[in-house]
């Protein structure tokens, strides 16, 4: 077993590397990063560097997932299951990226949400069925599920604006959710979210500060969707709400400068700001802290709320 687990996380880990190695002087030839108007200043110098390095992840997870079923390391259904997800957001996600490169301008909101809902209900409704990931059949619990795939998804998309900081994110949470399915005793799954660790901890190599390539939504949104599959095949739906802490509280502080913004503009004549700026880890560039510092702080609050959802994970099992 110990054979197996290594093999998930380091064959992912070294094909994510390489492939994105591979893939970088195709990646520069293109415009590159395009930088919003809604982000710090220091940002600008991000202008340029390459993007759709999530591309490593749609071709190196598969591969690894394909390469565990052929040695019976992982059921065949599942593998496909995962991957299939990954790849259908991943392929959202580059037609968003793909926009911006060539019309430097992504999708609109209304059109990407009602796409990645109509995705997310197909996937749901697969894992519903294949992997029961709660422990009953009610219909209230599959729109519960559809609104986490939903949130993980555009979870690890917000946290995807500093070096390292979704990549390194995703890593600890899968990481944590690999170790509930084995206290769940689901050891068939956990080369799923290993794989997922481990291509994450490859593409540092190159995603870290400063970043020689940046996922883009190619790859934050097939994280996001592999990460939420990972979850349902695991059975941790519960620990994960306590795991994936991070990615809610970023969300919840854009959804709360807009709704607030909106309501203070219609009130006062003029929007007005809870945060200096959303998504929350923006606000503490703009108090002087330095993009690393800010990483590493939320890796660690990301560490410290994965360990707590595996502790709750042990207790009540």
């Amino acid at each position: 077993m110990s054979s197996r687990l290594a093999c998930s996380l380091g064959l992912s880990a070294v094909l994510t590397a390489l492939l994105t190695w591979l893939l970088l002087p195709s990646l520069r030839r293109l415009k590159g990063e395009t930088v919003r108007e809604d982000v710090p200043e220091r940002h600008r110098l991000k202008a340029g560097t390459p993007t759709l390095g999530g591309l490593a992840f749609v071709i190196a997870i598969p591969l690894t997932i394909g390469l565990l079923s052929l040695l019976r390391f992982v059921n065949t259904l599942d593998a496909l299951l995962f991957s299939s997800a990954m790849f259908s957001f991943a392929l959202l996600g580059f037609a968003d990226d793909w926009a911006k490169l060539t019309r430097r301008k992504g999708w609109r909101t209304q059109p990407k949400l009602a796409t990645q809902i109509a995705l997310a209900v197909l996937w749901v409704a697969f894992a519903w069925r294949n992997w029961q990931p709660v422990p009953t059949t009610h219909w209230l619990w599959f729109g519960g599920l559809l609104l986490l795939f939903l949130a993980t998804v555009n979870g690890v998309n917000i946290v995807d604006g500093l070096d390292g900081l979704a990549a390194g994110l995703t890593a600890i949470a899968s990481a944590a959710v690999a170790v509930v399915a084995w206290l769940n005793h689901r050891p068939e799954v956990v080369p799923l979210p290993l794989v997922l660790c481990g291509s994450c901890l490859g593409f540092l190599t190159f995603n870290r500060y400063p970043a020689k390539v940046f996922m883009g939504d190619t790859g934050s949104m097939a994280l996001g969707a592999g990460l939420a599959m990972a979850v349902f095949a695991t059975r941790s739906v519960l620990p994960f709400l306590l795991v994936g802490l991070v990615f809610w509280v970023e969300q919840a502080t854009v959804v709360l400068q807009v709704a607030y913004f909106k309501w203070t503009k219609r009130r006062y004549g003029e929007g007005r700001r809870i945060f200096p700026m959303t998504p929350i880890h923006h606000s503490f560039e703009l108090l002087g802290w330095h993009e690393p510092t800010i990483v590493a702080t939320f890796w660690a609050i990301g560490a410290l709320v994965a360990l707590l959802g595996v502790t709750v994970a042990a207790t009540f099992r």
